[in-house]
């Protein structure tokens, strides 16, 4: 047998055993605080809601305006707590188009509009909708106001049909000058307008990074240091960038808003987390939602912790690399703690820090918030 020969063995049998014992992770959604949307197939989508909603039968109709759904004839009605529909339901569930549906409860609860959450593109794992969080005084975050995302390089032709149905006017993109040369926007629509509000996230460039994990650089400990230290300096090094942010989504030309970053998790999460909480959403709902990227990007994770061993010849331990990849709530926390520590709590950081006065947060509220029932 050839050298040649024996050299591809030697690979293949390193590519099967990395794929078939490296880490597997597997995040749940966090609890269920009131109805959901997931997609369980091209052309279907699963509706589930607590029986803290309703323990009634919900009646679910469906429409592509969030507020101009058809109430007149019902998709279906169910008192099991959760209902699949497809594209023979009479309306469009499929990855070419954006379904909202709106579910009453015949006991008469309250009514809730719902959507996926994280939309169906193919080349974007962690473009999500901001909206449907529910507020302190019973308001909603409306849909289709407010949207997160990572890397928009890839997007394919499937995506930018889809995604135009969005009409978004602005993309604020928080990656820095380096990030957006190696990988520029594939812009949604060509006409839409772009703020770069660079965000250096220290210690963690995607290029430094990989040549660490290529030469068995990464240590678990050192990496989940430099993320706290990043997370404190969004508060304390980043706060014009975030106040450029509010300046532009406080009017409605600019509406609806993308922003994103590279894995749309720590810098694209903090921005998300500043609006929820600027709008008056608990903080848990705020950790709930940016804890959602490790349950999206699970498989992203499950592909370099298996395949990071053989790119770096094995010197780079998966485990160490963890740190880096999940959203930690410390993470967030540790935003949090900095607020508080240099504005006295996260008002004080909002009003002073990014000058979200109570006029300009109550504007902010009439563009992005469901009117009071």
């Amino acid at each position: 047998m050839t050298r040649s020969a024996l050299s591809c063995i030697a690979v293949t049998l390193a590519v099967t055993l990395v794929a078939c014992t490296g880490p597997v992770l597997l995040f749940e959604r966090g609890p269920m605080n009131g109805p959901v949307v997931e997609r369980t197939g091209n052309s279907s989508v699963e509706i589930r809601w607590p029986q803290s909603f309703s323990s009634e039968s919900v009646a679910i109709f469906g429409g592509v305006d969030p507020e101009q759904i058809d109430l007149s004839t019902p998709l279906a009605i169910s008192n099991r707590r959760s209902v699949e529909l497809t594209e023979k339901d009479d309306v469009e569930i499929n990855v070419r188009r954006r379904v909202y549906f709106e579910l009453v409860p015949v006991d008469g609860g309250d009514p809730v509009v719902v959507a996926e959450r994280r939309l169906p593109l193919s080349c974007c794992d962690n473009f999500r909708d901001l909206g449907g969080y529910r507020t302190a005084d019973g308001r909603r975050v409306r849909w289709n106001r407010l949207y997160r995302a990572n890397d928009l390089s890839k997007l394919s032709r499937q995506d930018f049909e889809y995604l135009s149905q969005l009409e978004v006017n602005l993309v604020c993109d928080f990656r820095s000058d380096r990030e957006r040369l190696r990988k520029p926007d594939r812009m949604i629509e060509a006409t839409t307008p772009q703020l770069n509000l660079a965000v250096d996230q220290m210690g963690v460039d995607p290029t430094e990074i990989q040549e660490k994990i290529r030469t068995g650089g990464m240590v678990a400990l050192g990496i989940e240091r430099t993320m706290l230290d990043a997370y404190r300096a969004f508060v304390t090094q980043h706060s014009d960038q975030w106040a450029a942010m509010f300046e532009r989504i406080a009017h409605e030309e600019n509406l609806p808003t993308l922003v994103h970053c590279t894995a749309g998790k720590d810098r694209t999460g903090f921005a998300s987390a500043l609006v929820l909480l600027a709008l008056g959403v608990p903080v848990e709902t705020v950790f709930d939602d940016y804890l959602l990227t490790n349950y999206y990007r699970q498989n992203f994770m499950r592909f370099v912790l298996r395949w990071a061993p053989l790119y770096s010849l094995f010197r780079t331990d998966p485990d160490d690399l963890l740190p880096l990849l999940l959203a930690k709530r410390e993470y967030l926390q540790a935003s949090i703690d900095t607020m508080v520590e240099n504005f006295g709590s996260i008002d004080g950081y909002l009003e002073v820090g990014l000058g979200l006065t109570p006029d300009k947060r109550a504007q902010l509220a009439s563009l992005l918030l469901s009117p009071p029932r």
